[in-house]
């Protein structure tokens, strides 16, 4: 399979977990209304699992599994073979390069971003016995927050925020600055919590998320969404804890506020983490955060973790039935298009000859084109061949007994070529016919193959086709 072919499935295979991801982005949306007043646990766990859907392909491994060729049905594997024919029609190598690029330049974009973060961070030093660092082993030990968690400060002026870094050697952040007793309470809850919730990892994802699916302008809804409601459920759990220690919800919010205005110095600010939020969100977390806690003294966390796995359960299985959807869709219109079999051998019209032997010619025209390259197992063919020329893909060694298989279709139908395999020496074991056929193809003795198409008409052809081995 070529490079075109392997992007151009690539991105069939984004387009359509995009599609049913936004889909389910939709259906949080609904249930986000429903279930706000109610359960806000419930939907900050459900918006992660969006994130998950826009990233499994369950919908492309439905199709892959339900698809039915209209060329060939008797042999599930060929039918696999074809999808790759099938799909290259839908999709232009120009939309899936048009895809590429895109996704190159966003992940750049990130890329450059994390790159920036971790030179900043090499800044980090350990505060050693400080009122901060007693602070924060306390706190931990009050959370619950277990495995390989530090605290440590950066004097650097461009971070001017208190974060979260790391999935497996996780660190708390503290920017330069002297902090109260007060402060380094409410930084730490906060900053704990998003440790002991993973939400470094989540927002991780949401970006992986975005990246792969850079072309869907809805995917990008899921960052603000993911931050919103990331900092809610802490600003949450946070609370509780802290008034448990005499700080009061508005004590809290105060602080942050604070430490916000403080942060914005004349100084190029590079990086704004996970407790810098706009002023214009904070009271949509506080708003959020009154529910999440009275949600959390009110329903259990075994109903809530209930409703998310069924909620998981109704996406993943939208998904896998969209795929059995598109794959019938797809059979059908390929019957209703195609002039072939449904034993999948030939048109019922065409005549093709047995297996020939055709010794090497210096007199024929080949052309080598690379967009065929037989190096995956299976690739696709979409060539305009001219007169008295052969096209061939690029070699691969093939074992003695293993079979290939070979489907083409020719426009017009009514044009004579040859399609099969060219052994390294040039001989070649073809069939000859017209319209749409297929064959299968058994190597005699070992050595270096390509699949070849000859024009044997006069006049030019446009052959598609597949094949596996």
């Amino acid at each position: 399979m070529n490079w075109i072919s392997v992007i151009s499935q690539v991105f069939f295979g984004i387009v359509v977990t995009s599609l049913t991801g936004s889909i389910m982005l939709f259906i949080w949306f609904l249930c986000r209304q429903l279930l706000h007043d109610h359960n806000p646990k419930m939907v900050y766990y459900m918006l992660r699992w969006v994130v998950f859907m826009y990233m499994l392909p369950i919908t492309y491994v439905s199709l892959l599994l339900n698809y039915k060729s209209g060329y060939v049905q008797h042999n599930e594997n060929a039918s696999r073979m074809l999808f790759v024919l099938n799909t290259n029609g839908l999709m232009t190598p120009g939309l899936a390069t048009i895809w590429l690029c895109v996704t190159v330049i966003i992940a750049g974009f990130y890329l450059k971003n994390e790159i920036a973060k971790w030179r900043i961070c090499r800044w980090n030093f350990d505060d050693g016995a400080s009122l901060a660092q007693t602070e924060f082993e306390r706190i931990k030990k009050v959370l619950g927050v277990k495995g390989n968690v530090v605290l440590l400060r950066n004097d650097n002026p461009r971070i001017q925020s208190p974060f979260v870094t790391g999935i497996f050697k996780r660190a708390v952040v503290l920017p330069y600055g002297d902090y109260s007793e007060e402060e380094l309470k409410v930084v730490l809850y906060h900053e704990l919590n998003h440790v002991k919730k993973s939400d470094v990892l989540f927002r991780y994802l949401t970006v992986v998320a975005i990246i792969l699916n850079s072309i869907n302008p809805v995917s990008y809804i899921l960052w603000e969404q993911m931050l919103t409601w990331s900092e809610a459920d802490c600003d949450a759990y946070a609370v509780d804890g802290l008034e448990k220690e005499g700080i009061s919800k508005d004590r809290y919010y105060d602080i942050i506020y604070k430490l916000m205005m403080s942060g914005h110095t004349a100084t190029s600010t590079f990086y704004y983490p996970m407790l810098m939020n706009a002023e214009e969100s904070l009271n949509r977390r506080k708003q959020i955060m009154e529910k999440y806690r009275a949600n959390m003294r009110r329903v259990a966390k075994s109903v809530t973790f209930a409703g998310v796995m069924v909620f998981a359960l109704l996406s993943s299985t939208v998904a896998y039935a969209a795929g059995i959807g598109t794959a019938k869709v797809s059979d059908v219109v390929l019957k209703e298009t195609q002039n072939v079999a449904l034993d999948g051998e030939f048109d019922k019209d065409a005549v093709w000859s047995d297996e020939m032997f055709v010794p090497a010619s210096d007199a024929v025209n080949t052309v080598y084109i690379n967009d065929g390259i037989m190096t995956l197992g299976s690739g696709s063919i979409d060539w305009n061949v001219p007169v008295g020329t052969r096209y061939v893909t690029s070699s691969i060694y093939l074992t003695e007994g293993t079979v290939v298989q070979i489907v083409c279709s020719s426009t017009p139908s009514s044009c004579t070529y040859w399609f099969g395999l060219m052994h390294a020496n040039s001989d070649c074991t073809v069939v000859e016919g017209s319209g749409s056929g297929a064959h299968d193809f058994t190597v005699s003795s070992s050595g270096y193959y390509r699949v070849m198409v000859e024009n044997r008409s006069s006049q030019e052809i446009h052959v598609v086709g597949g094949y596996q081995y």
